[in-house]
């Protein structure tokens, strides 16, 4: 499978000229939330006037679009229109729009093309890249879903300055989690503080990008290498899955970056990561993200989602786990008792 490279527009023009050319003469139709409808997609209307779409699609903004319900609503919307294989889907917005119609384009009629043009920090450094596209399920987050690449993918930084600093500070948590996986240039940038907050510097951008794309190129089924990127996810996806069964959903990168501090602990408890570099990483995270800290939910309560995710094997746990920073162990083997005693020490503080 050829793992698609972002390409970067510079100006509303450059981005308009890329779409374009991927585009071709074929139909497309526009898939959105409310939000990025009312503040990014102006951005494409003097596209949009030369070369209309067949339809925009808005739903929901945020994780609670990524739902069968919803799904089901646009297939039948597709089934409408006469949507055939020939016909594109844009996708515009953050991580959730990415998941919810990269997995509508690659279910309906067996597979359409599909493009990404991510809208946050965090679809522009992970989650339009690499191929991941899914739907919660029954409380259960990206329980359904497929791997299936994107015909393009087209990061617009401006579109950055229509965030807030909760989508900002969200997205950060993935570059931090690029940073500890590949340590270098990108490491050093966020320990000497070296990112241009609320703007986010290019270099530091392109890095977390290229972090990504290297690791997905390596291995784009999942085998062994791509699972380094499960780092903070494990626990991160698990407390997601538990605010949204209280119907108080968190930002996925506020839930990743509680997700980092707990296993990178865990790492340290098992004699794996030293004390040093545990501190590297708590610093770091606590810089970024501290403002936007939460209260975890105790050990009882998150467990069964732990139970539930697809690395639970009997009583044990595979875990991405730092060794060292620029280095991590993409399967590490985790007793249950151990998780639950590292979880409820980080719970109590």
């Amino acid at each position: 499978m050829k793992v698609v490279a972002p390409k970067y527009a510079r100006t509303a023009g450059r981005l308009h000229g890329l779409l374009g050319r991927q585009l071709g003469d074929r139909r497309y139709l526009i898939l959105t939330d409310e939000t990025v409808s009312g503040c990014c997609l102006h951005e494409l209307s003097d596209f949009m006037m030369k070369f209309p779409p067949l339809d925009i699609i808005e739903v929901e903004a945020g994780e609670s679009c990524k739902q069968y319900e919803v799904a089901a609503e646009i297939w039948r919307h597709l089934i409408e229109l006469n949507v055939t294989r020939f016909d594109v889907i844009v996708c515009l917005g953050g991580g959730s729009i990415s998941d919810l119609g990269g997995f509508i384009a690659s279910t309906y009629k067996r597979g359409l093309p599909f493009i990404f043009i991510p809208t946050t920090l965090l679809a522009m450094t992970d989650a339009s890249i690499g191929g991941k596209n899914g739907i919660d399920f029954q409380g259960l987050k990206n329980a359904i879903g497929t791997l299936n690449q994107p015909e393009g993918i087209f990061i617009y930084k401006a579109f950055l300055e229509t965030l807030p600093s909760s989508q900002l500070i969200s997205g950060m948590a993935e570059i931090i989690k690029h940073g500890v996986i590949q340590g270098g240039e990108l490491w050093e940038k966020l320990k000497a503080d070296q990112v241009d907050e609320p703007g986010i510097s290019d270099d530091v951008l392109q890095l977390s990008v290229q972090t990504k794309l290297a690791i997905v190129k390596k291995d784009p089924f999942e085998k062994d290498l791509r699972k380094v990127l499960n780092f903070g996810h494990t626990v991160g996806h698990a407390l997601e899955s538990w605010f949204l069964s209280q119907n108080s959903p968190i930002e996925h990168g506020i839930a990743v970056a509680k997700g980092m501090m707990i296993e990178s602990s865990l790492a340290h408890e098992m004699a794996l990561l030293s004390e040093a570099s545990l501190s590297e990483i708590h610093a770091v995270v606590d810089r970024f993200i501290g403002r936007e800290s939460i209260s975890i939910p105790s050990w009882s309560d998150v467990k069964p989602y732990l139970m539930s995710d697809k690395k639970f094997n009997h009583d044990q746990m595979l875990f991405a786990l730092p060794i060292q920073i620029g280095n991590v162990n993409p399967i590490v083997p985790v007793e249950g008792w151990l998780l639950e005693s590292v979880y409820s020490k980080s719970a109590s503080h």
